[in-house]
């Protein structure tokens, strides 16, 4: 781990101001207490996403951070101060999950965009496992303090402390020196950006099978340990809400330390090795799983109530440690592969279909947890871990290709 990147003034204020932002984010999220306003979340990347790309790479980062953040800034005050003279009615706090969600949809493609023009290339994997880590922190600490916040000074406090830490980010970003990418001098439209921003998934086979297996991941993993976890261990094995709160710490434990992996790993090999051994990973410590659907091990989990907590808690762990690992990876591919003027049209639409991946698996588990045997969904986790598999054969065959190109090459030099 490089930590004299801690010595760069860029990336330490980039780190600051992204943690000040997904506090105040997650502080709203987890104080409104409406769990049907999640669904939300979606329809900004549904419709906006190809669009929100183009402005990105249009945009200079810095200015359209500051808008952004300046503009919630602006519209959380405006609520503190109407909170204060008429009582805060349900439709205020959708329109603002809306407006964040939004926000976001044209904010996360900038923040991945930044990181490659403030470090070096080969600091890339080091920069995302740190940036990890604040998130991961931030995750932690801003659902159990927004919800204090929320209990002991009501919703008004929520919307002021959230306009504070937003003008607080803008003033972070403000100092950042961000490096604004050479126009092409090729002029085009926004349809034509916005098919740019498409092309990218079938131009190289090795994008499409990763993007591909993370929208697998969405679908197929995701929504079977946010949603099945706490249905399983508070309504099949009759746990309690700390019981679960004890296995999402853990969820959270194992992303945390997988910057440890990420030394581990990027040290012996190389970057494309290192994808593969997280995805692996996933697909190993999901295995467990698959014994729910033996009644045998069910049932003697149920006989023993600790073991319960223990089973899904070492399983969370090892699969966010699995999948925190494989997503700095992941990422620093596709920052050192994507040139920084179209990384944003590529982190617009490949977050679009993430979310729609996570959508529809929300909705296929939903209905399979409420209507079918338990043994249907696990079926369901393992096809889905086999696509996953299948999905990642497209990239090691293009990566082997392209090594057997360079060596081919180097010989010819010689």
């Amino acid at each position: 781990m490089k930590w004299s990147l801690l010595r760069n003034r860029n990336f330490v204020l980039f780190l600051v101001r992204e943690s000040f932002a997904l506090y105040s984010l997650a502080l709203t999220g987890s104080a409104t207490l409406f769990a049907s306003i999640l669904s939300l979340g979606i329809i900004p990347h549904l419709v906006l996403g190809p669009l929100a790309g183009v402005v990105v790479d249009r945009m200079n980062k810095r200015t359209l951070i500051l808008l952004l953040e300046s503009g919630k800034g602006i519209c959380l005050f405006s609520f503190f101060l109407f909170s204060q003279m008429a009582p805060v009615e349900s439709g205020w706090i959708y329109f603002c999950v809306l407006f964040f969600a939004t926000c976001d949809v044209f904010a996360s493609p900038a923040y991945v965009t930044i990181l490659p023009t403030i470090v070096k290339a080969d600091e890339l994997s080091d920069a995302n496992a740190l940036d990890t880590t604040v998130v991961e922190t931030v995750r932690v600490l801003a659902p159990f303090l927004g919800t204090v916040v929320y209990s002991y000074y009501g919703l008004s406090t929520v919307f002021l402390v959230h306009a504070v830490l937003c003008t607080v980010s803008a003033l972070v970003t403000s100092r950042m020196a961000i490096a604004i990418p050479p126009k092409t001098g090729v002029s085009s439209t926004i349809l034509q950006d916005m098919k740019v921003g498409f092309q990218f998934f079938t131009k190289d086979r090795r994008i499409l099978s990763l993007v591909a297996n993370g929208v697998l991941t969405h679908l197929f993993l995701f929504p079977f340990v946010l949603l099945g976890f706490p249905f399983l261990i508070k309504q099949v094995f009759n746990g309690s809400d700390l019981d679960f709160g004890m296995v999402e710490s853990l969820q959270t434990a194992g992303s945390l330390c997988s910057i440890a992996g990420v030394v581990f790993l990027q040290k012996r090999y190389r970057l494309s090795i290192n994808i593969g051994i997280g995805i692996i990973g996933m697909l190993v410590f999901v295995f467990p799983l698959l014994l729910l659907a033996d009644s045998g091990f069910s049932s003697f989990l149920m006989q023993h109530p600790p073991l319960v907590v223990l089973y899904f808690g070492a399983v969370s762990f090892l699969l966010f440690f699995s999948f925190g690992t494989y997503g700095v990876f992941f990422r620093t591919f596709y920052q050192q592969t994507i040139g920084v003027a179209m990384l944003g049209r590529f982190v617009s639409v490949m977050g679009m279909l993430f979310a729609m991946g996570r959508f529809a698996g929300f909705h296929l588990y939903g209905r399979i947890f409420d209507a079918s045997p338990l043994l249907h969904a696990i079926l369901l986790l393992g096809m889905g871990m086999i696509l996953k598999l299948l999905m990642h054969i497209p990239f090691l065959l293009d990566e082997k290709k392209r090594g057997q190109c360079d060596k081919a090459e180097n010989s010819r030099s010689l």
